[in-house]
């Protein structure tokens, strides 16, 4: 059998250019004598939508495309994702059941399953409830569905019979999650397996995370150790977003045979693709280098398409610093050179070498980068305040001056020259609030929200391989030398003389991801290793021993400190633009928090008294 593998850009409510997208593919692997084709996922509306779910009139145009990708079906078989309505069928609220559905087409006709429940559908078994999903806030799952009918949980997992030149096929088809199973009471890739199919298809809109691809072929390989059959696995590509996150989609379509091993794939460099492939044939695609750097371009470029039409020009601040110069290079990288202006806003305290580094950045890029002196701005807003306070200004007060005028420069000049603002921050400022409201925290996306600063070097390193040439200077980048940190230009937000920003760098990007990336992990397992001393056959204990922090108290001071800011910051962060998602943390719909006081837990205080008791041990 011949498969076409649809690896679409599927466009979150533009079903028309969705649909439209899937017809060429169509005609594209009839060309090649494809048997059959596979799409993603809700590729016909997009999975990330939101309440848009709520919608009936949405929900019912949806539905009207599945007629059109029916007749398209003559001579090819069509596996496409969609939503599915039970109108007869009670919901949980009152509401219409949606469903999350795999359609299954040929000549014209639904595909019959082997039981002949709900023939050419196959509903989601399994909804994701985590993280940035909230699938049974909007679809109710087959099993689910299956009270609902007084069924059988497993009459949802009966094969698809699909007869092409008189050959048959028993094809057990799937949706994302359903592969995810190990959580679950239910494993519908199991249920596959003991019926004996013949092939079983897996649709996916899966985001992508960092190490994302490891744990797919790893959800496969747990069943390849048995009775496995052959696998394919669709997944979309693109950015789609929920507001507050926006995901990107990396591909990576991909056949395993019967032992698991991968024969065949589609690209993972986040590209569309409609790849034709003979089962007993091989071709794998190449992997994708700098895969987090790819995200990124992507997240920046689709999200200029899809939300602003490519219409406006993008506004950055480039202060000479890593952070706006990772930024500039991916802006550049994704949209072209013309239609971006960078701002150099200087005050007394910023230093020839950073202004240095934003116009060889500039000159680089090729971008334009134009230079203002912000000073007196903030020299007339301190006599302004005197007018509204007798209490002495601190440097504290100036320094978030000085942030907010920048902001206010880079909104005024957005609205003047029809641009939108990009914003600069980075992960582990984020989380420890070192970030000014209203100054450091505009903008309408933010692409390094997710990044800690040591990624940052990554990234800067590989965009000048990328770009064959010294683009991010790389005296931002600290060289480590027989376990030291060598800066050239260390990190500053030069805000004031001789300023130098507080993160222990390394250690503390440790341990923002630690408590982002694994909430269940929690910072007593951290202390416990601490304790018992397991935590120095780590990488973090390099750092702890760099640092100094193998002193118990001071251990302790730097643990409460990080924890007191990270939560005292949760205000900021609420007020954030857009994060691109690229880790399992991501702040936002991914990281959800609330506005408490923090209160240490039990253990936390016990492990605290006996660490601080190894202090003159």
């Amino acid at each position: 059998m011949k498969i076409a593998l649809g690896q679409m850009n599927v466009l979150a409510g533009q079903m028309s250019q969705n649909v439209n997208k899937m017809l060429d593919m169509i005609e594209k692997a009839k060309r090649e004598q494809a048997d059959l084709i596979i799409f993603p996922e809700l590729c016909v509306t997009g999975y990330l939508l939101a309440d848009k779910w709520m919608d009936q009139s949405f929900v019912e145009t949806a539905l009207s495309y599945n007629d059109i990708l029916k007749k398209a079906s003559k001579d090819i078989g069509i596996i496409w994702g969609n939503v599915a309505t039970f109108k007869d069928i009670p919901g949980r609220d009152g509401r219409h059941v949606r469903c999350n559905t795999a359609y299954f087409a040929y000549n014209d006709e639904w595909v019959k399953k082997e039981n002949d429940l709900l023939d050419g559908r196959y509903i989601k078994c399994l909804n994701p409830d985590y993280r940035i999903f909230d699938d049974s806030r909007y679809f109710l799952s087959a099993l689910e569905l299956s009270k609902r009918m007084k069924l059988n949980d497993a009459d949802f997992t009966s094969p698809f019979l699909f007869k092409k030149d008189e050959k048959l096929y028993r094809i057990g088809l799937e949706i994302c999650e359903d592969l995810w199973s190990q959580d679950y009471q239910f494993d519908p890739t199991s249920q596959y397996l003991n019926q004996h199919v013949d092939l079983i298809v897996n649709i996916s809109s899966s985001p992508w995370t960092r190490n994302k691809e490891k744990g797919r072929e790893k959800q496969i390989l747990r069943y390849a150790k048995d009775h496995f059959v052959p696998f394919v696995y669709v997944n979309a590509v693109g950015m789609q977003n929920n507001s507050k996150t926006v995901c990107v989609f990396d591909g990576d379509s991909s056949i395993y045979n019967s032992k698991g091993n991968r024969i065949s794939s589609c690209n993972d460099a986040f590209h569309e693709e409609c790849k034709v492939i003979d089962l007993n044939a091989s071709s794998l695609a190449d992997t994708c280098q700098n895969k987090l750097t790819q995200a990124l371009i992507t997240a920046i470029r689709e999200f200029d398409q899809q939300v602003f039409q490519s219409r406006f020009k993008w506004i950055i601040g480039l202060s000479g610093g890593l952070d706006s110069s990772v930024n500039a290079a991916l802006l550049t990288l994704s949209l072209g050179k013309e239609r971006i202006i960078g701002l150099n806003m200087a005050t007394r305290y910023n230093s020839s070498a950073t202004i240095d580094n934003a116009h060889k950045l500039s000159n680089a890029l090729g971008i334009e980068c134009r230079d203002g002196i912000i000073q007196k701005l903030v020299e007339e807003q301190i006599e302004c305040l005197k007018q509204y306070t007798q209490k002495e200004i601190s440097e504290f007060a100036i320094e978030n001056i000085q942030a907010r005028i920048r902001g206010s420069i880079l909104s005024a000049i957005s609205q003047i020259e029809n641009g939108v603002i990009i914003n600069n921050g980075n992960k582990i400022e984020g989380a420890l609030g070192y970030a000014t409201l209203y100054g450091d925290t505009i903008g309408c996306l933010a692409p390094l929200q997710d990044v800690t600063k040591v990624e940052l070097f990554d990234i800067a390193r590989s965009i000048n391989q990328m770009m064959n040439q010294e683009v991010i200077p790389y005296n931002l980048l600290p060289e480590i030398e027989n376990n030291h940190i060598k800066w050239i230009t260390p990190p500053s937000a030069e805000l004031k003389n001789n300023q130098l920003d507080p993160m222990q760098w390394f250690y503390h990007d440790q341990i923002i991801q630690i408590l982002t990336e694994y909430p269940g992990y929690g910072i007593e397992k951290l202390m416990q290793q601490y304790l018992d001393k397991s935590i120095y056959d780590t990488e973090l204990g390099k750092w702890i021993r760099y640092y100094g922090l193998d002193d118990p108290h001071k251990f302790i001071e730097d643990l409460e400190w990080v924890l007191q800011k990270f939560q005292s910051g949760v205000f900021k962060r609420l007020q954030t633009p857009p994060i691109v998602m690229v880790s399992r943390g991501c702040f936002g719909s991914d990281f959800r928090e609330n506005q408490v006081n923090y209160q240490k837990s039990n253990a936390y205080l016990s492990l605290k008294e006996a660490i601080l008791s190894h202090e003159n041990q």
